[in-house]
């Protein structure tokens, strides 16, 4: 096994190796735990969850509206239909108006007649009684003739005056007739205004429920596309997560675990695995490369965890690429390079350990293919590898898995 070297000054230089290191490393190359995997997985499945949920409270409200809607255009034609109504109403008032008003006209022109016809007696009965009556009453051969004369005028008088008031009379009823339709037309019009108020407000509800369902609608859309997303996420986090469990053999393999080191660090550690590394990613779930530099650390001297590591002032979430550590004192740049078996044989003999980058299956968007990086520290007496797995012990990888090698040493 490999030999603890300590030394002060070395440790610095490789804390700064570290540094730089993680700063110029894509962020593409942090890789998830299963355990971190079926977190997000139940995760969306609990966002699926929750958007089904709201789907169906939208759903049901929709129904709701559409219910409203519904009753809203029965309650617009009912309103129509009394307007209608009303209208017919206003207009045969009118008609029976116009009809009283023409009545009331004939009667007014028989009573200019009848009217008439009364001054015309009275001016003969009057133009008699003021030249002829005594002649009248001479000339007659008795007085019954004079009183039948004054019997017959004052019947004549009596009838047309019956025949006036008869007329006045229905003058005066046909003009209440109207007065009474007058005021029904008039009740019927502000009945038809208030008609009309009720027939647009309940349009501007229509109006407003109809875009309130359009929205509903639109939520329920957008609700099933979450569902649908979340649905996708859990999906892809199992294939991840069957991956993780296809590519770790256990302790079979040709890189094996082999025991912790004293300086071996694991990622999901309780004490650093929900710390941030820059702004949102965590150690525990996409830290291990940061914990593999921090082993290394270590093992040169450095009193370093994954925690501290990251809190160093040169980190920050993600990079351009790998860059190159600048040190003198490096005398490798430490950049991810593919992997090369005769240099990590010459590295680990010379007492060196090797970070690795291992491909899991797991697409996370680098040139290598790989989603974790472990740290390689001998090549043992049957050919396989002893490894410390930031993620644990008891896991092992086939060399085939191996894509690529970095090299941080003094």
């Amino acid at each position: 096994m490999i030999k603890f070297k300590v030394g002060q000054f070395i440790g610095k230089i490789v804390a700064s190796a570290i540094a730089m290191a993680v700063f110029m490393m894509p962020i593409a190359t942090f890789a998830a735990t299963e355990s971190q995997l079926k977190a997000q997985q139940e995760y969306y499945k609990q966002q699926a969850a929750a958007a089904a949920a709201a789907k169906a409270a939208k759903a049901a409200q929709a129904t709701q509206i559409a219910e409203d809607i519904n009753y809203l255009d029965s309650q617009i034609s009912e309103t129509q239909s009394a307007i209608s109504a009303t209208t017919g109403q206003i207009s045969a008032t009118q008609n029976t108006i116009a009809k009283l008003e023409s009545e009331i006209k004939t009667e007014e022109n028989k009573l200019v007649v009848e009217q008439d016809k009364m001054s015309s007696i009275i001016s003969s009965w009057y133009m008699q009684g003021k030249s002829g009556f005594l002649e009248a009453v001479i000339g007659s051969s008795n007085i019954s003739e004079v009183v039948d004369q004054q019997q017959y005028y004052d019947s004549v008088r009596s009838q047309l005056q019956n025949g006036i008031d008869k007329i006045n009379q229905m003058k005066a009823d046909l003009n209440q007739q109207k007065s009474n339709q007058t005021s029904q037309l008039v009740t019927l019009s502000d009945l038809q205004k208030s008609q009309e108020g009720q027939k647009n407000y309940l349009g501007e509800r229509q109006t407003i429920k109809g875009q309130l369902y359009s929205n509903t609608q639109s939520a329920i859309s957008s609700l099933s596309a979450e569902q649908e997303n979340a649905n996708k996420m859990v999906a892809d986090l199992q294939a991840k997560i069957d991956s993780i469990r296809a590519a770790s053999i256990g302790a079979g393999g040709d890189v094996v675990s082999s025991g912790a080191e004293s300086w071996y660090l694991q990622q999901t550690d309780s004490r650093w695995a929900s710390d941030k590394m820059g702004y949102w990613a965590t150690i525990g779930t996409y830290g291990c490369l940061l914990t593999s530099l921090a082993m290394i650390a270590n093992f040169y001297g450095a009193s370093y965890t994954p925690a501290t590591a990251a809190q160093n002032s040169s980190f920050v979430r993600g990079g351009s690429g790998d860059g190159s550590l600048i040190s003198t004192s490096i005398v490798h740049d430490g950049k991810s390079q593919s992997i090369n078996w005769s240099t990590v044989d010459d590295e680990l003999a010379n007492n060196h350990p090797v970070i690795v980058g291992v491909a899991l299956g797991v697409d996370m968007g680098n040139s290598y293919g790989v989603s974790h990086f472990v740290v390689l520290t001998s090549k043992m007496s049957d050919g396989k590898y002893a490894m410390q797995d930031p993620l644990g012990q008891g896991r092992g990888y086939r060399k085939s898995q191996v894509k690529a090698l970095r090299i941080i040493r003094p």
